[in-house]
C-alpha cells in the first residue's frame, strides 16, 4: 500500500486474534482430556470391588451342615471328660449298668519296643483285659478304646504294639468272654498311680481301673 501523503510504501496490518482463539481452543480440549483421564482413573481404583467368592464362602455351610445345629451334651458327662464308672482297683472286676463285666487278669512288666511312629521304647506294662458279656445283646469289640494314664493329673501313657499287644476285635456274643492285650510305656518309678480306662460304646460310661500296677 502507498501512503498518498508522503509516497512511502506501508505494509498491511495483520490481525492476530484468530490465532489466539485457536490456541485457546486447543488448551481447552487438552484440559478436558486430562480431566476425564484423571477422574476415570480415580473411580476405577478408588473403591475395590467386592469379592463374590469371599462372601459366598462366609455364608455357605460346609459339607451341607446345618449352621444352627448344636451337639447335644451328654448329661452324665462332666465338663471336658467322657462319662466314667466309679474306679476300681486293678485286681477287682468292674461291671456296667447293662451287665458287661471287665477285669484285668494279668499285668506284666516288659521292655517295650518302638516299631511305629510316635512309640517310645523302654520299660512298659503289658495288661491283659477280659470282658464277659452278661447282657442279652452282642457287643461290637471293634468299638473298644483302651487308654492308660499316669498320676493324679492323668498324663497319657504311650501305647505300644510290641511286645504282644492284641487289641479286642470281632463281636462278643451274649454270654461269651473275650480277651485283649495292651502295652503301655510306663516308667518303673511311676507305676504306683496308674489309671486304665476301657470305653466300649459311645454314650456309655467307661470302665476305670486305678491303682498300683508295678
Amino acid at each position: 500500500m502507498v501512503d498518498e501523503s508522503n509516497g512511502s510504501v506501508r505494509s498491511p496490518r495483520r490481525k492476530a486474534w484468530p490465532w489466539v482463539i485457536a490456541v485457546a481452543a486447543v488448551l481447552v480440549v487438552v484440559a478436558v482430556i486430562v480431566y476425564f483421564a484423571l477422574t476415570s482413573g480415580a473411580s476405577g481404583g478408588g473403591k475395590p470391588a467386592s469379592s463374590p467368592s469371599a462372601s459366598a464362602s462366609a455364608s455357605a455351610p460346609v459339607d451341607g451342615a446345618d449352621p444352627s445345629a448344636q451337639p447335644t451334651p451328654d448329661p452324665s458327662a462332666t465338663p471336658g471328660t467322657m462319662p466314667e464308672l466309679a474306679p476300681v482297683a486293678p485286681d477287682e472286676p468292674a461291671e456296667s449298668d447293662d451287665g458287661l463285666v471287665a477285669e484285668i487278669t494279668a499285668m506284666k512288666a516288659v521292655e517295650g519296643e518302638a516299631v511305629q511312629a510316635g512309640e517310645i521304647a523302654g520299660p512298659s506294662v503289658q495288661f491283659t483285659l477280659k470282658l464277659t458279656n452278661d447282657t442279652d445283646s452282642p457287643v461290637d469289640l471293634g468299638l473298644i478304646a483302651v487308654n492308660a494314664y499316669i498320676g493324679e493329673g492323668r498324663t497319657p501313657a504311650i501305647g505300644l504294639v510290641k511286645p504282644g499287644a492284641a487289641p479286642f476285635e470281632g463281636t462278643l456274643k451274649a454270654g461269651g468272654t473275650a480277651e485283649g492285650v495292651y502295652v503301655y510305656n510306663i516308667p518303673q518309678n511311676q507305676r504306683g498311680d496308674v489309671t486304665l480306662t476301657l470305653d466300649y460304646r459311645a454314650g456309655e460310661p467307661a470302665f476305670v481301673f486305678r491303682g498300683d500296677v508295678g
